[in-house]
Order: structure tokens, then C-alpha cells, then sequence
């Protein structure tokens, strides 16, 4: 079972209850006011695509993704909601994320709930379905179930290749995101958190033991090595008013694969604000949508105290925006 089932045309995130990380392929969910995954679908288009693996759950698995990723579990590895094991067919859904262009474009920063940057190795959304049912691995110990339960193997094995550029090779560590709603916004106070897995290169390819619980969201990725001991500080980005809700503002690390993000200023809409270190050489990535136009602008920095920039927006197209984040 080594296949894809689909690759989607549109890619959106859908918010409700525990399924707040769920990756849908279709048109962007309605929503009253604008949101920046609504405004923002043609380019999320463009990001990578959910790949979906139909499987038997009675058979151990080994699976590879277009991005040269392998997925790997036991026979029997899942439970449905009620806790028992699941069985007949399933399907795997994954995306894969290695470059700072498709962080962009999927709206997938790699700043840790502390708001601090990290430097990625790869952003993965494993999830494996039967039906409307979402499936998960036994966490610790098994709990009471009313039938006798097959030995499972609670976890899930990922290797990944490293990026080709943008980080070093020293140890990388799994980290875990519960949450996508509100990214950005003032609501947004998840983040990346540490899983406590140390992973270091071997051969060109990182291995992690995942478990598959209800949180779906997992990155390989390691400190900022080169700015672990400079101070950080704040810096500003002024933003045109009319973009409330459909704003998106990003600071990308020249010569790293990782990707900041800002927060607005809750006290003045059109300010957002991201730490960063002091020396760093960054560049202010600003996504806007306006009265259904998009904007984009872009400004060079290298990080001084306390500093504010205003970034030139043009209106482009969707495809337009895509072409010049790939050039970032």
C-alpha cells in the first residue's frame, strides 16, 4: 500500500473541538468575519498538498511520501474513540513541510509557544482516519478496556530527509503544536512545544518515534544556534488599516530554514510586533487582503533594538505572491 490516493487543490484548516489541526482539502470554511486561511486559500493552494494512503489496520505498514518521507507502524496500532483497537481499512493523511517558502504559503511558522524561533528540519501533520472517526495510538500505559486488546505498538516511526540547507547538524528535538486556530491573531497563544525527544542526522535523514494522539502537528527542529546568546528584541511592523483578520506578517532568517512569526498589538490593529535576536539578519514578509485584494511587500533588516518597520505592499495576484515567496 504505497500510494497516493489524492493530492488536493486547495488546502484549508478546519476549527472545531479537538479537531483544530484538521487538514481538509476544498474551498475555504465560511466564516463571518475574514480569517487569514479563508483570505488567503489561493495561496495556500500553492503550499504542499495532503498525500492519503488507504492501508489495512491489520498489517504492518511502511509508506513513503513524494517529499522522500517514510511512515512506518505495527498491525493493530490504532484505537478508535472508545479505545479499541480498529480494524479493516483506515486512511493515513500527511503533509509535509521542508522550506521556509512553504511555511509561508501554509501559514506554518516555526515559533515555539515561548514565541521564540526555531530552525526546522521538516513540519509534519500525520493523521490516520476510518471514516469520520480519527484514530490514535495508546499513550503510556493501556487503559481498562471491556475486551481483551491485541499487543499494539504505540508509536509511529518517521524518517524524514534533512533540508538541504538552512540548519546545522547538531541535535535536533520533536516538537508539537495542539493547535492552528487563531494563528497570529491575538487569540494565538499556542505555539511549537517540546516534546522531549532528542534526533540527530543519520545519513541524510532524521528518525522519530511519534505518538499518535489526538495532536497531529509535529516538527523536527532545533534552537537557533548562532543567536542562542544575543540579546532579543523587539521589533514593530506597521501594517495598512482595513486588514483586520486577514493579515499575516512573518519574519524570515537570511540564510536558515525557519520562519518567525509576529503578533499583532491588541491596543493598535495595524502593528505586530515579533522578538528576535539582536544582529540578525532577517527579512519582513507582510500578506495582506483588502477588500478581496491581495498584498505583498517585503523589507531587509538586520535587527537593531527597539526598531519599526513599514514595509511597501503591491497588490499582485495570488500567483504573483507565490513566485516571489519562492524566491525568498
Amino acid at each position: 500500500m504505497k500510494h497516493f490516493a489524492f493530492a488536493c487543490l486547495g488546502v484549508a484548516l478546519l476549527a472545531s473541538c479537538r479537531k483544530d489541526d484538521v487538514i481538509i482539502c476544498g474551498p475555504p470554511v465560511p466564516a463571518i468575519q475574514p480569517t487569514p486561511a479563508a483570505a488567503f486559500a489561493d495561496l495556500r493552494a500553492a503550499s504542499p498538498a495532503v498525500q492519503t494512503f488507504s492501508f489495512d489496520l491489520g498489517q504492518a505498514q511502511t509508506l513513503h511520501t513524494s517529499g522522500g518521507a517514510t511512515l512506518a507502524f505495527g498491525a493493530g496500532a490504532f484505537l478508535l474513540p472508545n479505545g479499541t483497537v480498529a480494524t479493516g481499512k483506515a486512511e493515513l493523511r500527511v503533509r509535509e513541510i521542508y522550506t521556509v517558502a512553504d511555511m509561508i504559503l501554509a501559514n506554518l511558522p516555526t515559533s515555539t509557544s515561548s514565541k521564540q524561533m526555531l530552525i526546522s528540519g521538516g513540519e509534519f501533520n500525520i493523521q490516520v482516519w476510518q471514516g469520520t472517526n480519527r484514530l490514535s495510538m495508546p499513550i503510556g500505559l493501556p487503559p481498562l478496556l471491556p475486551q481483551p486488546q491485541p499487543q499494539v505498538q504505540p508509536r509511529l516511526t518517521l524518517i524524514s530527509p534533512v533540508p538541504t540547507a538552512g540548519l546545522d547538524t547538531t541535535q535536533m528535538m520533536l516538537w508539537r503544536r495542539t493547535s492552528l486556530v487563531g494563528a497570529g491573531t491575538a487569540a494565538d497563544t499556542s505555539g511549537w512545544q517540546f516534546n522531549g525527544t532528542p534526533i540527530f542526522p543519520t545519513a541524510g535523514f532524521y528518525k522519530a518515534a511519534l505518538p499518535l494522539d489526538s495532536i497531529a502537528n509535529w516538527n523536527i527542529d532545533q534552537f537557533w544556534h548562532k543567536y542562542q546568546t544575543s540579546p532579543r528584541t523587539v521589533v514593530g511592523v506597521d501594517v495598512p488599516a482595513g486588514g483586520t483578520g486577514s493579515t499575516n506578517v512573518f519574519f524570515r532568517p537570511v540564510g536558515f530554514n525557519g520562519l518567525a512569526r509576529s503578533y499583532v498589538y491588541v491596543p493598535a490593529p495595524t502593528h505586530w510586533e515579533c522578538p528576535l535576536p539582536v544582529g540578525a539578519d532577517m527579512i519582513a514578509v507582510v500578506l495582506q487582503q483588502r477588500d478581496g485584494q491581495l498584498y505583498f511587500g517585503t523589507q531587509r533588516l538586520t535587527v537593531q533594538p527597539n526598531s519599526t518597520l513599514t514595509p511597501t505592499l503591491q497588490a499582485l495576484t495570488a500567483a504573483e505572491i507565490v513566485q516571489l515567496v519562492r524566491k525568498l
